[in-house]
């Protein structure tokens, strides 16, 4: 896997994996890359993968990013052994797949040619399950015998399903049943309980409705106690009204269980009353295949837990790599602005949504919502807002007209009780005059360059509540030395460790003394404040930062 190899002025070697679409770089303990170096900005850089390239971006650091030897103005392509710069930190991009490529042909031409006179014909060997069929229990110094074939029956077996399977076949095999049923333990079944397998004796089949006695289930599942009846119909301990209607004579049900003081499922078998009855040689067969196939089920079972979380981990990787690809790839060049954004969520994926659009008319469209809610669902959400805002854009939708179509959009085709705040602007670079709506979101913050502090709140209601509501379209002036900040409420809500908020007072002096910085120190300064504030804390709301400069 392709990955960075980080040495600062002292020589100490870390490394770290470019498993992420997008890896940022920086002094910031939120940066993907926390470097403590003192020359780095809070986040300097950021290395983004396209296709199977990866490229080198500078985020507006106060002192650059080198990258062997030149600094980056513009996002560049990396090549295996190329250094970052950043600092007193030098940062070498390795990607061991160019290695992997070098190497292939003396690894196909070490390959041997196996002699067929030489190697076991596996199709030849004996099916394990055939011989337990072959063989003849009659006393029970045989079951050692049965241990070593049960375990050799079921290695063949990969999938949970598959082995539940083999262990009913080895049921019929073993004992002389005409039923099997195995049952797990799962929480989420009306009984705790869940029937995987469900056979009869010659029939692949599942059994379509399958009725055994509580009594039973209870004296092995709650006791851990193995049952053997030869006579279900008179026996008093498990004489019941579902023995009578199946006409059910001989029943066996031993449990499953690595401890045994945690019983996770049953095998149970039974005969009707014209075949022959289960003696207590049965019972000693099935509890010791029981014992062999217990520990093959919950190591299946537990392999299949692993998948299903690896599965789970994939999509979300691949959901967090496609929302990044919703965010701008870089900051849009404007001659007297300058542009930044920044994103860190809560959870793998997150709610919030910012974007630079340019329109036809050469004007620049700077939005940032906010979904309500957090993770999976506010992220497919955000996508669907991101589309819908893209398409207004295609359309060349005037602003007024463009939200009011997302929000008709949103309201016809989310639930009711979610919703999104969002905060867009046109921006004409001529004039420095920006057209804007606030649908319900924090009210963005203007710093002029005498030190004054703005807040735009002209707009309406958020997005996806009413689909006929109207909204107000608020109009500012950009000047020299001015800086517009829109934030999500990630940032003026975040908590400290005594629970108390950063709040809009505290967002608004940071602006106020470092309004002389570039959109990047803006944003760094920020950022800062906001760590230094929070401290170890844990993040309760994704964070999202826009800024526009006027230079």
């Amino acid at each position: 896997m392709p990955q960075l190899i980080i040495k600062n002025s002292e020589r100490l070697i870390d490394t770290v994996s470019l498993s992420r679409l997008r890896t940022t770089i920086g002094r910031s303990a939120r940066s993907d890359v926390c470097i403590p170096d003192a020359f780095a900005s809070r986040l300097h850089a950021e290395v983004r993968q396209e296709g199977d390239s990866f490229w080198l971006q500078d985020l507006g650091s106060a002192n650059g990013t080198r990258y062997n030897g030149s600094f980056v103005t513009m996002p560049i392509p990396l090549v295996s052994g190329g250094e970052i710069q950043i600092g007193e930190t030098t940062i070498v991009f390795e990607d061991e797949r160019l290695k992997l490529n070098r190497n292939a042909t003396l690894i196909t031409d070490s390959t041997q040619v196996l002699d067929p006179a030489k190697t076991i014909a596996l199709s030849s060997r004996k099916n394990p399950t055939s011989e337990i069929l072959d063989s003849q229990f009659s006393s029970r110094t045989e079951l050692l015998g049965l241990i070593s074939k049960v375990g050799l029956a079921l290695l063949s077996s990969s999938g949970l399903d598959e082995t539940l399977n083999q262990v009913a076949s080895l049921v019929f095999e073993t004992v002389p049943a005409e039923r099997c049923v195995i049952m797990l333990r799962d929480e989420t079944a009306e009984d705790g309980m869940k029937i995987t397998v469900a056979r009869v004796r010659g029939k692949d089949e599942r059994l379509e409705e399958v009725r055994i006695s509580r009594t039973v289930m209870d004296e092995v599942m709650k006791n851990g106690k193995s049952v053997l009846t030869s006579d279900a119909q008179h026996d008093p301990r498990y004489a019941s009204q579902t023995m009578a209607l199946l006409g059910i004579r001989s029943v066996l049900a031993v449990p499953l269980s690595v401890d045994e003081r945690d019983v996770f499922g049953i095998i149970y078998a039974d005969s009707p009353t014209y075949e022959t009855t289960f003696t207590e040689e049965h019972l000693n067969i099935l509890t010791t295949l029981a014992s062999v196939a217990a520990i093959r089920v919950e190591n299946a079972s537990l392999l299949e837990a692993r998948f299903q979380r690896e599965r789970m981990e994939r999509e979300l990787e691949l959901a967090t790599e496609i929302q990044q690809r919703f965010q701008p790839s870089e900051s849009p060049k404007m001659d007297g602005y300058e542009f930044q954004g920044i994103s860190f969520s809560c959870y793998e994926i997150g709610g919030d949504y910012y974007d630079f659009i340019e329109s036809h008319d050469g004007k620049m469209l700077i939005a940032l919502g906010d979904v309500s809610g957090k993770g999976t669902a506010a992220a497919l959400l955000m996508s669907s807002l991101h589309a819908a805002i893209h398409a207004q854009m295609s359309a060349k939708s005037p602003l007024h007209e463009m939200i009011k179509s997302v929000n008709r959009y949103l309201a016809e085709n989310t639930p009711a009780n979610r919703f999104v705040t969002l905060f867009a602007a046109e921006l004409d670079p001529k004039t420095g005059i920006m057209r804007f709506i606030n649908a319900g979101h924090n009210p963005p913050l203007v710093g002029r360059s005498g030190g004054e502090i703005e807040q735009l709140s002209a707009g309406g209601f958020p997005l996806g509540i009413l689909p006929t509501a109207e909204y107000e379209v608020g109009e500012v002036q950009l000047f020299s030395g001015d800086a517009l900040i829109i934030y999500s409420d990630g940032v003026t809500e975040a908590n400290n460790l005594r629970e108390e908020e950063f709040g809009i007072e505290r967002l608004s002096e940071v602006i106020r003394k470092h309004l002389g910085a570039s959109a990047a120190g803006i944003r760094d300064k920020v950022e800062s404040a906001l760590s230094s504030f929070t401290k170890t804390a844990p993040a309760n709301d994704d964070i999202t930062l826009v800024i526009v400069k006027k230079t």
